[in-house]
């Protein structure tokens, strides 16, 4: 999504690391000179400043996913819902 929100603008962006998980960024952007689009709450270390992107991007759509033999699992639906109630 950002990467098409740049081009309508005219910008683009080079793509030096890629990571499976937002959380891993925070160690790498006190670690070095890189900067990375993500989300404001997870900016929690004073070791990092916080700008305005420069263009307006659009949120995305989370999901949970499992497998059906876990769907009537008492343990997998407490789980689910603890993850639903704190987004």
């Amino acid at each position: 999504m950002t990467d098409e929100v740049l081009a309508e603008a005219g910008l683009t962006r080079r793509v030096v690391l890629s990571v499976p998980h937002f959380l891993f960024m925070i160690k790498v952007l006190t670690s070095t000179d890189m900067v990375a689009m993500l989300p404001s709450r997870l900016i929690d270390t004073p070791a990092l400043r916080a700008v305005e992107p420069p263009v307006e991007v659009p949120g995305y759509e989370m999901a949970m996913l499992w497998h059906e033999r876990s769907h009537r699992d008492s343990a997998h639906q407490w789980l689910r819902k603890h993850i639903a109630d704190s987004v």
